[in-house]
């Protein structure tokens, strides 16, 4: 007599059952031939993106999107480590004292560094 649907359904999430209950996850359960995964010490560590320096030059914004380079919203005083001369700007714009400015307070602190204002 052949095996109906249900009884075959049944049966495999018998198997699962009985699996998981000694303990082995749903990780543990890879086809065979499917390539082992490296241990996580071994995965490479995640890219690290560094900011672009910009010009004194640049406007603002321009300015800005290069500090910014993984798209936070804001920039650090090390992500502007680079621009010498620019911590005693950085540290007037910083109003709130956060250690962070967003666009505005980026662009008040890039006029008084770089002695260009934006129009805007």
């Amino acid at each position: 007599m052949p095996h109906s649907p249900l009884i075959t359904s049944r049966s495999l999430l018998l198997a699962l059952a009985m699996l998981l209950a000694q303990g082995v996850g749903a990780e543990d359960a890879v086809p065979p031939g499917t390539p082992a995964k490296p241990p996580a010490s071994r995965l490479s560590p995640p890219e690290i993106v560094k900011p672009v320096v910009p010009g004194k030059s640049e406007l603002a914004e321009s300015a800005f999107h290069k500090l910014d380079a993984t798209g936070k919203g804001y920039v650090t005083l090390e992500d502007t480590s680079g621009l010498e001369g620019f911590e005693q700007a950085f540290r007037v714009a910083d109003t709130g004292h956060t250690g962070k400015l967003d666009f505005d307070q980026f662009k008040k602190a890039w006029a008084q560094y770089s002695g260009y204002r934006d129009k805007q």
